[in-house]
């Protein structure tokens, strides 16, 4: 298992930040048309990228490995964050189960779910907050202490491409038969079809399109799926409904189990449910609920967290990833405030704006 993630850089100003993101940028640049990137702050370099329900969980599986303890954890958390928090929405009742799920993520409840930002600056300030805070005492000045921040780049559109991929894998395309269910008899036709018109179900070729190319969101497609309530095996069979959809829908809303390593996570857009988030233009990985192998079990027995969920850990994630360590945080910060970022950009409540408001002084 790789323990460290192909592209790795460190800066110690904003300058040499914007240089490695140009770099990365134009690596990846087609036709004139910069490809999407998305970013992500972590104050520790030792935390991974992986979502706060499966941190340290453990992996219990029925028989027939169609529902397990992650499932039970996840449906709880549902169920009772609705319940006592339905009163207090002051926007658009959430239509789905897993159109809560961003609610609830958006309030740090634990879920599949893992914040990204279309936000180079909005990722920064997650990742130097406690730099970027207006003021400082004994705990904050610890904390800078120990801290060694990170910046992670993900490009959305080649992680998403490995997961089409994925699905046409494999003699008889096992990880497609097991998103179907019930419908796998149409396994064979549906994983012909996609392998033979992937510009008709996933990719646009006009490099102008390149901006939503490839990324989806979870919930328009639940959208579309109520459309067809009742008749999605006739829509399957006629190729009505973009069959990658329905998978994706199979695997990331309703929970189908996946073996490790057959599928990577996610990337999706999703609606904004607040200011908060649309300030800093949030945007997720959703991971689905994996099956450990024998491999990831003997990992997890001989006493060492099991990790291997950790997109930084997967094969099909690493070539999407960059990290980038900030060996200076504290004057990065005070760039970033220089050119006008502030902590209450992040936290726009009452009085973070007053704290930032009359700390002129800063000091890394």
């Amino acid at each position: 298992m790789n323990t460290k993630p192909i592209h790795k850089y460190y800066a110690d100003s904003l300058e040499q930040i914007l240089q490695y993101i140009d770099k990365i940028g134009h690596y990846y640049k087609k036709d004139n048309i910069l490809k999407v990137l998305w970013f992500r702050g972590h104050e520790y370099n030792y935390f991974n990228l992986e979502p706060n329900l499966f941190r340290q969980a453990e992996y219990l599986y029925n028989g027939s490995k169609t529902y397990s303890n992650n499932h039970l954890r996840e449906d709880y958390r549902y169920q009772h964050f609705m319940a006592r928090n339905f009163d207090k929405l002051d926007y658009r009742e959430p239509r789905s189960v897993f159109e809560w799920q961003e609610v609830m993520q958006h309030f740090f409840s634990k879920t599949r779910l893992m914040d990204w930002s279309e936000s180079l600056f909005s990722a920064l300030e997650f990742a130097l907050e406690s730099y970027m805070i207006p003021y400082k005492n004994l705990e904050i000045s610890d904390k800078r202490h120990k801290m060694q921040p990170t910046l992670w780049i993900l490009q959305p559109n080649l992680l998403n491409t490995a997961v089409y991929d994925a699905f046409l894998e494999g003699e008889g395309f096992p990880l497609l038969k097991r998103a179907l269910g019930n419908l796998d008899k149409y396994a064979e036709k549906i994983g012909k079809e996609l392998k033979s018109n992937r510009e008709i179900y996933f990719s646009l070729k006009d490099p102008k399109e390149q901006n939503f190319n490839n990324i989806v969101s979870v919930t328009a497609l639940e959208d579309l799926k109520r459309s067809y309530a009742g008749n999605e095996e006739n829509a399957l069979r006629r190729m009505e409904l973009n069959p990658f959809f329905y998978l994706l829908l199979r695997v990331y809303a309703d929970g189908v189990p996946v073996d490790y390593g057959t599928v990577p996570p996610l990337a999706i857009i999703h609606p904004y449910h607040s200011q908060r988030i649309k300030a800093q233009k949030g945007v997720f990985t959703v991971s689905p609920f994996y099956i450990p192998g024998k491999k990831e079990e003997q990992i997890k027995e001989m006493g060492v967290r099991f990790t291997p969920i950790a997109m930084e850990y997967m094969p099909a994630c690493q070539e999407c990833l960059y990290e980038i360590q900030l060996t200076n945080p504290g004057k990065i910060a005070e760039q970033m405030r220089t050119i006008g970022y502030r902590s209450s950009d992040l936290y726009p409540d009452t009085q973070r704006v007053a704290q930032d408001m009359e700390n002129t002084d800063f000091t890394a």
